[in-house]
């Protein structure tokens, strides 16, 4: 089997990727080898998911492109779950958000083996922000959003900042030279590894948890015995409630890394946090609601009891 993920081998989520591959070979005896492809071998996240619909590769280790079903948007839809306990509930097996990303793999052939949960989301900045955690405070600064991202785009205007699309290959380039000011769409850990040198400040703000999905062909799962797709199920899910039990510590290192590199790390409180949460639902899902279409939005409000 072929395993696909976006991460350096030496990360948190690179690690992750090479243990499920090391623990079903062991607990398999042998009979199932999984090669990991770390850093995009096998193309960027957006067409290693085409090819995993199509069965060219096996298992991914990724991010959720919108490119087939733009109500993928679930995967960063902002504050689902602003804190990490939240996060926790949500997308483990059987969550809320975990069942609707699973039920739209399952119209695309894939299958949802387990969920990494590689760090809170923030915005990383080449100079100080005023207000950060007041919404709607003109902000005087202009944000990157990723292509496609429609949610964040509309979340950063209502947060009161100028926003850009910026391609990831030219955003290092447009920070240093002032075509925009920050970034959002990542963890502290990614703003570590790209932008260490250009942050000078960055807001936690758990817009959203970055997370990195277990997802395989389904056609190819369901091809192996019954006792082989439950075990590849069941690394998976061990390696997805470890995380879960550790992410926050591991941001908290990756911050104060941060810290320690120069940059000025503004911690939100749990009570902005909730008023954070607060002004998106009321104010920015009702304009980005049409990402996730009506049944899948009636999910996630479900989920959340806000009905």
């Amino acid at each position: 089997l072929r395993l696909t993920h976006l991460f350096r081998a030496e990360s948190d989520a690179g690690k992750a990727a090479q243990t499920f591959a090391d623990e079903v070979k062991a607990r398999s005896d042998g009979r199932i080898e999984i090669t990991v492809y770390p850093s995009s071998q096998l193309g960027d996240w957006t067409e290693t998911h085409g090819l995993l619909m199509q069965g060219a590769i096996d298992i991914g280790l990724q991010a959720l492109t919108t490119n087939f079903d733009r109500s993928m948007a679930i995967a960063c839809f902002p504050y689902i779950a602003p804190t990490y306990e939240e996060a926790k509930f949500a997308y483990s097996r059987g969550g809320f958000a975990y069942d609707i990303a699973d039920g739209l793999m399952q119209k695309q052939g894939l299958r949802l083996l387990g969920v990494f949960g590689d760090g809170m989301g923030g915005a990383g900045f080449t100079k100080e922000v005023s207000n950060p955690a007041t919404p709607g405070a003109d902000k005087k600064l202009r944000i990157r959003v990723w292509p496609g991202g429609t949610t964040h785009r509309v979340l950063m205007e209502k947060m009161g900042f100028q926003v850009a699309t910026v391609p990831w290959a030219e955003l290092y380039t447009g920070m240093q030279t002032g075509v925009v000011d920050g970034q959002i769409g990542g963890s502290p850990e990614m703003t570590l590894t790209n932008f260490k040198d250009i942050t000078k400040t960055w807001v936690q703000y758990n817009d959203h948890l970055e997370l990195a999905w277990f997802v395989m062909n389904a056609q190819r799962l369901q091809s192996l015995p019954e006792a082989d797709q439950k075990l590849l199920v069941d690394v998976a899910q061990e390696i997805s409630t470890k995380r879960f039990d550790e992410v926050q510590a591991a941001d908290e290192r990756q911050l104060q890394a941060l810290e320690a590199a120069g940059a000025t790390v503004v911690r939100l409180t749990p009570e902005e946090l909730q008023q954070m949460a607060a002004f998106t639902r009321e104010h920015v899902w009702p304009q980005i609601a049409g990402e996730l279409g009506e049944e899948v939005m009636g999910k996630l409000r479900k989920g959340l009891q806000l009905d």
